[in-house]
């Protein structure tokens, strides 16, 4: 069995999230350099930077509970279980969020490691769509929430 796509994806989730990917700073690098007092600043809409890590961990969660044949767990875009409201009072609470935010990343990471590229193929659970896209845009949608974050941040610092 081939297993050079799912490879290929894990790579890529490995050096977005605390590798050296090429654009610059990971996920999880980034983050640790974010004060815990400026987390819950709405500079620019209610979008905190803890509200997009929580956004962050969902959709990872969700990809986790499809991995495990969950078919009943969902998520809607902008609705349920998309973007909870988060409120970090002290930074213990912050480097907690980001330990969630570790963990998923380690569940994911294992899970995809005991699968075949034959899982890029597979229906996900509940859904009409195969696991191949979704899994390959985990580390886009990463991406795409650390520009957020990194802009509240710089805006912060400004």
């Amino acid at each position: 069995m081939n297993t050079d796509k799912l490879a290929a994806i894990i790579e890529n989730l490995k050096a977005s999230f605390d590798g050296k990917p090429w654009y610059g700073m990971p996920v999880m690098e980034k983050l640790d350099q974010i004060p815990w007092e400026i987390v819950n600043e709405e500079t620019y809409g209610t979008k905190t930077i803890a509200v997009l890590v929580q956004h962050i961990i969902n959709w990872r969660m969700f990809v986790i509970r499809k991995l495990e044949g969950d078919v009943e767990f969902n998520i809607v875009i902008d609705g349920e279980n998309d973007w909870d409201q988060v409120t970090i009072a002290t930074s213990e609470e912050w480097n907690s969020l980001k330990q969630q935010l570790q963990q998923t990343q380690a569940t994911l990471i294992q899970k995809l490691s005991e699968e075949t590229d034959d899982l890029l193929t597979l229906k996900v659970p509940g859904k009409a769509y195969v696991f191949g896209p979704i899994l390959v845009s985990i580390a886009q949608h990463d991406i795409y929430h650390l520009g957020q974050i990194a802009m509240l941040n710089s805006m912060h610092q400004s």
